[in-house]
């Protein structure tokens, strides 16, 4: 249901700009069938879809994300792979994560993220 193929050309490559408009904003476009559908779709799927988007946006203004390097400080291409079955997600991949305030302390990232509550 989500690999339609006449909605997005090659779904199942990775391709997030196929959300992202010509001026930089995000389409409406969702994936309403990962919460079910009518009387038993899922009632925390706002608060869920508000969260995630929260804890990603937090992240991505706190660190930046690159390809990991080899011994001979070289880019290691990322080569998609998935697990199969019911639920599908990404398998680990080597990565390069990078606080974006270089100076900063645990304590002041976790302030950022708005994780210095806890």
């Amino acid at each position: 249901m989500t690999h339609n193929e006449e909605k997005y050309p090659n779904p199942d490559e990775f391709k997030p700009e196929r959300f992202i408009r010509e001026d930089g904003s995000l389409t409406s476009d969702t994936v309403p069938s990962v919460f079910g559908w009518g009387r038993r779709a899922c009632v925390g799927r706002h608060l869920a879809d508000a969260a995630v988007w929260i804890a990603i946006t937090s992240f991505l203004a706190t660190f930046s994300v690159h390809k990991a390097l080899d011994e001979h400080g070289e880019e290691i291409p990322v080569v998609p792979k998935f697990s199969s079955g019911i639920a599908i997600h990404p398998e680990t991949f080597p990565c390069r994560i990078i606080p974006r305030f270089q100076d900063a302390s645990v304590e002041r990232l976790m302030q950022l993220t708005g994780l210095g509550s806890l």
